[in-house]
């Protein structure tokens, strides 16, 4: 596990870059449901290509922040300013929000044989 500060994005240039319904992993969004995806950006730390322990794609856990928490997919990058940071997209219009000292892991699936 680790132990991370969680905010939110907006899929507007100004918190992302000049193409904001495109994330880092070529997935292209509809802004209007970005809250609806459960789509993060991780700080590069965190991601594998920097070093980091997540892969895009990757399915993470987040606890300690309440009703945001819960199951989400790896699918942004954040910028090269922030470490040990995750931001949740959410839609335009949605509550602000910033906890520090969340926890997050990696989700796994297991398949059981019959």
């Amino acid at each position: 596990s680790y132990s991370v500060t969680i905010t939110m994005y907006n899929p507007v240039p100004e918190q992302t870059d000049s193409t904001p319904n495109e994330l880092a992993d070529g997935t292209i969004i509809n802004p209007n449901k970005a809250s609806e995806y459960r789509y993060v950006a991780l700080s590069r730390d965190l991601i594998a290509r920097w070093g980091g322990p997540f892969n895009y794609g990757d399915y993470i856990v987040i606890k300690g922040i309440g009703k945001h928490g819960g199951i989400y997919q790896v699918r942004d990058t954040m910028s090269p300013k922030h470490t040990n940071r995750v931001d949740i997209l959410r839609t335009i219009g949605s509550e602000q929000f910033k906890y520090i000292n969340a926890v997050i892991y990696k989700h796994t699936m297991y398949k059981f044989r019959k």
